[in-house]
């Protein structure tokens, strides 16, 4: 299979910024991508005085990019309200017409790709959050969702928003030994479904970092991990994914400076 001309825009985390959002979408849209795909903490749902406002611009800034957008779960997301969603015949939820949640486990195709989503982390500032407010207790990767997803067959790409265990974050050496094993029992399951699917490229994020690593198969095979950077960071936070031969080709997406509007 030849590379498309059309990339994937792929972004990390956004925190429900509004003016950043409209940036990378403007220059996913510059760059010829027709779909970006986000590795969570995107913010939709969010409770409070606001609730929806990121939302409807989200949506509003990919109709008029005519732009399809899919996501999976961050650990700072609304779980509770992302569940209740109706699953479409393909298994992904429509949040709005051109927003889909990718739920754990669940995979779609896009130009010859099989895409899986595996979202979900554990929060290392948990206690400092209140359940249903701004943490809930849904957030963690589960046995179940690694099973779940090794049940349903190989992906090209695998969205997670943690990232695998064997790909060094810097913040691995900053936390305190309790929150650093909790958060390696997650990152362990993520390999698993990793050395299961063996996919060739791994999109995360959570650590608020730009890093990239790779993960060794046996036999020789190999996955790229892309741990993209949070909102602002202009040149970590999205990269550009061409579909067709493998190993995929992975480019920086330049971001141009958020403007209020």
């Amino acid at each position: 299979m030849s590379e498309t001309a059309t990339p994937i825009a792929v972004a990390g985390d956004w925190h429900g910024d509004v003016p950043w959002m409209r940036a990378v979408v403007d220059a996913a849209a510059t760059a010829g991508a027709e779909l970006i795909l986000h590795v969570g903490d995107l913010a939709v749902l969010w409770p409070g005085r606001d609730k929806g406002k990121f939302d409807r611009r989200l949506q509003q800034r990919l109709e008029l990019r005519d732009m399809k957008f899919v996501f999976v779960d961050g650990n700072h997301d609304n779980h509770h309200e992302l569940r209740l969603l109706p699953l479409d015949d393909d298994g992904l939820a429509p949040l709005r017409p051109h927003i889909r949640y990718l739920p754990r486990g669940a995979r779609f195709k896009y130009a010859g790709l099989t895409i899986a989503g595996l979202g979900g982390a554990y929060s290392i500032d948990q206690e400092w959050r209140t359940a249903g407010k701004d943490w809930w207790p849904e957030e963690d990767v589960t046995d179940d969702d690694v099973d779940r997803l090794i049940a349903g067959g190989p992906a090209d790409v695998l969205i997670m928003h943690d990232v695998p265990y064997g790909i060094r974050v810097k913040s691995d050496l900053d936390l305190p030994p309790k929150i650093r094993e909790a958060s390696q029992v997650t990152r362990t399951r993520l390999r698993r479904a990793v050395d299961a699917l063996t996919p060739a490229s791994v999109f995360a994020g959570h650590w608020h970092q730009r890093v990239i690593g790779t993960i060794l198969h046996p036999g020789g095979k190999e996955t790229r991990v892309d741990v993209l950077n949070m909102n602002l960071s202009r040149d970590g936070n999205a990269v550009l994914v061409w579909p067709g031969s493998f190993p995929l080709r992975v480019e920086p997406l330049p971001i141009g400076s958020p403007r209020r509007e």
